[in-house]
């Protein structure tokens, strides 16, 4: 949507009262996509500590987590996550690069020939 014009401030508001709700028990994720990263600024929190990871897998450490607001407010019940398009959007491309069709064949458990798959369209993904 167009820039300015409370995208965020009405999420991350929306985000806190429900999150802050008396009547309801919810835990809310609150995730921006926005390249100017601005919900951790609408949140007074910063979200980058979010994208760190002690764990020495490198999968996981490539994901950013959500981050859990310790305000007493929303009492651990609001998560923020602020994802960078363009890496995820990467990432996602890399993963379909490792698409097999004669793997997921295999690997379904049924007799399922790799052509049906390719006629299904299954192929064009790698």
């Amino acid at each position: 949507g167009k820039g300015g014009v409370g995208k965020t401030s009405i999420s991350s508001a929306l985000a806190v009262e429900l999150a802050s709700s008396f009547e309801h028990d919810l835990n809310v994720l609150i995730v921006s996509t926005d390249p100017a990263h601005s919900l951790g600024d609408a949140l007074d929190v910063d979200l980058r500590s979010g994208n760190d990871n002690n764990n020495n897998n490198e999968e996981s450490s490539a994901r950013p987590r959500p981050t859990t607001l310790s305000d007493p407010l929303t009492n651990l019940k609001l998560h923020a996550l602020e994802v960078d398009p363009r890496a995820a959007l990467l990432d996602f491309q890399n993963k379909l690069s490792l698409f097999d069709v004669s793997t997921l064949s295999s690997s379904i458990g049924m007799d399922i020939s790799p052509q049906l798959l390719e006629d299904l369209g299954l192929g064009e993904l790698n």
